[in-house]
C-alpha cells in the first residue's frame, strides 16, 4: 500500500512538474514575441512619424483640377497663421501608379479654438509618374486620378 501511495505521489508531483515547467516555456515565449514585435513596431512608427509630426487638421474633400490638387481643410486656432505642406510617400509600382501623399499641418503655436475651415491647393506636377499620363493620388481616405498629357 505505500509503494503505490508513494508511487501516486511521484506520479502526481511528475504530471504538476511538466505542467508548470511547459506553461512557463510556452507564456515567455508568447510574451518574448509580443514584446519584441510591439517594441520595434512602436519604435519604428515613431521614428518614421517624428519627421512627419504635425498639428490636428481634419481633410474635409479633395479633389484634383488640372495639375493642382485642391483640399478643403477644418483645424483649430484663428491668433496665427497656419502653414500646410504636402509631404509626398512612395509612388507605388502599379499600372496606373499610385502617389501616397500626406499634408502636413504647423499650427504656429497657434492656441486658440476658433474653428476655421480652408481650401489650400498644391501642384501636381511633380507626381507624373507615367508616361501614360495618369497617375492615382492617393491622401487621406481619398483616392483620386491626375490625368496629364
Amino acid at each position: 500500500m505505500k509503494v503505490n501511495r508513494l508511487l501516486g505521489h511521484v506520479f502526481l508531483f511528475g504530471a504538476l512538474l511538466v505542467l508548470i515547467t511547459g506553461c512557463r516555456r510556452s507564456q515567455g515565449v508568447v510574451a518574448s514575441d509580443v514584446e519584441s514585435t510591439s517594441e520595434s513596431t512602436s519604435d519604428s512608427y515613431a521614428e518614421e512619424n517624428a519627421s512627419n509630426a504635425s498639428d490636428h487638421f481634419d481633410l474635409l474633400d479633395a479633389q484634383i483640377k488640372g495639375d493642382s490638387l485642391l483640399l478643403s481643410v477644418q483645424y483649430g486656432g484663428g491668433c496665427a497663421e497656419h502653414t500646410f505642406e504636402l509631404v509626398a510617400g512612395p509612388m507605388l509600382k502599379s499600372l496606373p501608379p499610385k502617389q501616397l501623399l500626406d499634408v502636413s499641418h504647423d499650427a504656429h503655436g497657434d492656441n486658440c479654438r476658433a474653428l476655421l475651415q480652408t481650401k489650400i491647393q498644391f501642384d501636381l506636377t511633380p507626381y507624373r509618374g507615367s508616361p501614360r499620363g495618369i497617375t492615382v493620388i492617393k491622401i487621406g481616405d481619398y483616392e483620386l486620378t491626375y490625368e496629364y498629357h
